[in-house]
């Protein structure tokens, strides 16, 4: 894949996620409750998150000072997390509770959907 392209397709994903969030409050706290009081939930979400970080970080570790080094923060971020959440459940479980329990604020979805248009500018007009 591109540059372009991965852009794209993590932009897509950041931008839907936080509309998603932002339009469906109720929605994404029962989720994240049920995600966090389900060990299947936190194993599995570990290896999704595994299986993006990992072939991103194989493919794509690029620690130039260009747009490459989005892609490849982003993807270190995705395999520190899967780790933890496969090596350290517990302890995630609980980081994660403090942080995303508490009410769905909207300027969380906003970062997000921000983060999303930046990732889709260097998609599509980069």
């Amino acid at each position: 894949m591109t540059d372009m392209q991965l852009f794209q397709w993590l932009g897509i994903t950041f931008f839907a996620m936080g509309i998603g969030m932002l339009t469906n409050p109720k929605f994404i706290k029962d989720m994240t409750r049920d995600f966090l009081g389900s060990t299947t939930y936190i194993f599995f979400g570990g290896l999704i998150c595994l299986a993006i970080g990992l072939p991103l970080v194989t493919f794509h570790n690029v620690w130039a000072l260009n747009n490459s080094l989005i892609i490849t923060f982003l993807a270190w971020l995705a395999l520190i997390k899967g780790l933890a959440l496969i090596m350290f459940p517990i302890q995630t479980m609980h980081m994660y509770k403090s942080v995303l329990v508490k009410e769905n604020k909207p300027y969380m979805s906003l970062g997000i959907i921000i983060i999303g248009i930046f990732l889709l500018y260097f998609g599509y007009f980069v």
